[in-house]
């Protein structure tokens, strides 16, 4: 099947409508949503909120760097997936170069694995 290519420029046109179409869909929901709720201000709306018991303690007390280490692994090892679909496509379309394509994403996983692997090691997902 040939791949019909399109030019730079109606790619480009197609991302940025995109991009203004969902900030004005973003901008329009707040709105509406600032217009139609119901506003009834009172002190105990007003008050903090952790799981129905009143907080105690500080807001500014320390916290594990654990959690910032996990939600970094997440994040990092997110956008690495998230690189899989787009090349899913290409493997797709260009099935005639499929052995060297596969064997660039399997490079690119054993990098991922590798990493894991590291972070594994090294204590990074243990919550001691």
């Amino acid at each position: 099947m040939p791949y019909k290519k399109t030019m730079p420029s109606e790619n480009v046109l197609a991302v940025i409508l995109m991009g203004v179409f969902a900030a004005l869909l973003g901008i329009l929901l707040l709105g509406v949503s600032a217009f139609l709720g119901r506003v009834k201000r009172n002190p105990e709306k007003l008050s903090v909120y952790e799981c129905g018991v009143d907080p105690t303690g500080s807001a500014r007390e320390r916290f594990s760097l654990k959690f910032y280490l996990i939600a970094i692994f997440f994040l990092v090892f997110d956008i690495e997936i998230i690189f899989l679909y787009p090349w899913a496509l290409i493997f797709r379309k260009n099935l005639e170069r499929g052995g060297l394509i596969l064997f660039e994403m399997m490079c690119f996983l054993a990098i991922l694995v590798v990493g894991y692997l590291y972070i594994w090691k090294k204590g990074g997902l243990d919550w001691k």
